[in-house]
Formats: C-alpha cells, sequence, structure tokens
C-alpha cells in the first residue's frame, strides 16, 4: 500500500509558501496488471463531493511516465466501455480502479496520474 498522501498540486514531499488542499482521494497502489499490458491504478474516495469534480466521466484520466514523459489512457472497448469506474457518484470510504494501457513501465518506474484537475505525482509502480 502507497504511504504517500495525494494532495492537490503534488505529492506530501511538495514544499513551498502556497497552502495544499488535501484531496480527495487517496492513492492505494498502482500495479501491473493483465501480465504487463494494463496499469492498474486502486484508489479510495475520501471526499465524495469533491471526488466527483475529478473522476466523472467526462473526465479523461492520464498516467505519465516522468522517467520518458510518455502519456498512458485510459481504453475504451465496444463492449466494455471505458476500463475505468464511472457509475453514478462516488461513494466515500469505497476503494474503485481504473485501467491505462501500458506504454514502457514496469515495476519500481515512477507515475504521475491526473485526473482532471487533480494531480498525483512521484507514484511507485510496484
Amino acid at each position: 500500500m502507497l504511504t504517500c498522501s495525494a494532495l492537490i498540486g503534488g505529492c506530501a514531499t511538495a514544499t513551498g509558501a502556497r497552502a495544499l488542499q488535501a484531496a480527495p482521494i487517496a492513492v492505494e497502489s498502482v500495479h501491473l496488471s493483465a501480465a504487463g499490458h494494463f496499469v492498474d491504478l486502486r484508489y479510495r474516495v475520501l471526499d465524495a463531493e469533491r471526488a466527483q469534480a475529478a473522476l466523472g466521466p467526462k473526465i479523461r484520466p492520464r498516467l505519465i511516465n516522468e522517467a520518458t514523459g510518455a502519456v498512458m489512457a485510459v481504453p475504451t472497448t465496444a463492449k466494455l466501455g471505458s476500463l475505468r469506474q464511472t457509475q453514478g457518484t462516488q461513494k466515500t470510504g469505497r476503494t474503485y480502479f481504473v485501467l491505462f494501457v501500458n506504454r514502457g513501465v514496469r515495476e519500481g518506474s515512477r507515475v504521475t496520474v491526473e485526473l482532471g484537475e487533480l494531480r498525483i505525482e512521484h507514484l511507485r509502480i510496484e
């Protein structure tokens, strides 16, 4: 489980004079899935009202490989639709997933996830 607390504008290690506000979600894990073809992001909703703005169905999540800058998107299939949970409203305390197509990351790689205005940096692939 990741110990990094997600903050709007950066990770818990962020410094500076700007005020940081706690994010509406906490990343629980980022790991490879489906024989390495996908990156599986699991997160827990801490504030359902604020999470809806970052995780609604119109938001296009992106995962960025920090070493190469490669951007990974959520695939959409004809039968399954988008490979992430977007049903209705997010509920506080529940864990949800987002699957990204893997573009060259492996265990130990560092990534940044962008969910609308929410940006969480320096996540390590488990």
